[in-house]
């Protein structure tokens, strides 16, 4: 149920095959399962060091889909940290009721929604950290790329992690329309993957991801199972029927 050791164990069975082919950088970035080893322990250690993340802790990501979805979701899941993923889709008042109801002590958040930042870095709340993935930045936030090249890329692992331990905090509308967090913990999160598996795939089999990396259709789903089994993903920033 170690879903944080997923990369790891690829890295020994099949570390040269390609894992991830993002679409949304420029030139695309193409990565094998032991670059996606080394990019969640990078991000696990800075977490850790730099700004404390602790088992428990809530790290929320606001970006349509990249890879650095699932570097954080499997850079969580190393530390016993709950992946948080906002909808981008949210306006910044509404996002900031979520953090104010989930204590994130991390955003990570690309160019597209700055100005959003902007506001939320401007009202009181439990975020200490700001990582970009793209652009300048607000003041005082890091670029992700940054993140990676300074940190170690020394194992890390949660020792007391237990399998219904949360893994992620994912929203839903719900009868209400205001956004409530579902807590998926890493038994639910590995079952979904082990029941995908069974859909005859296969290691040379790719998957386009075309649904949004804060929906569990994004994050979970095919893009989890290709992770098992060695498959490729295709990310695309944002799907356009065009």
């Amino acid at each position: 149920m170690y879903i944080g050791d997923y990369l790891g164990r690829r890295n020994i069975y099949s570390p040269n095959a390609p894992a991830i082919l993002d679409t949304g950088k420029t030139p695309e970035l193409r990565l094998t399962y032991a670059d996606m080893n080394i990019r969640a322990k990078k991000l696990a250690n800075w977490l850790k060091t730099e700004a404390g993340v602790q088992k428990g802790d809530r790290v929320a990501i606001l970006a349509q889909d990249s890879v650095e979805h699932l570097d954080l979701f499997f850079a969580c899941g190393k530390l016993g940290a709950m992946h948080t993923g906002f909808n981008w889709r949210l306006h910044w008042r509404e996002l900031l009721g979520l953090i104010h109801n989930v204590t994130p002590t991390v955003l990570i958040y690309d160019e597209a929604f700055r100005a959003s930042v902007e506001e939320l870095a401007k009202a009181e709340s439990s975020i200490k950290k700001w990582i970009h993935i793209d652009g300048d930045g607000i003041d005082g936030s890091i670029h992700f790329n940054q993140v990676l090249e300074i940190a170690p890329d020394t194992d890390i692992t949660c020792e007391t992690l237990e399998g219904e331990d949360i893994a992620a905090l994912l929203f839903t509308g719900g009868t209400t329309g205001l956004p409530k967090g579902a807590k998926i913990s890493h038994r639910q999160v590995a079952w979904n993957g082990y029941n995908t598996v069974i859909h005859d795939l296969g290691h040379g089999d790719t998957y386009l991801n075309v649904f949004p990396m804060f929906h569990a259709g994004g994050l979970f789903a095919y893009t989890l199972a290709q992770a098992i089994f060695g498959g490729l993903t295709i990310l695309m920033k944002r799907f356009d029927p065009e």
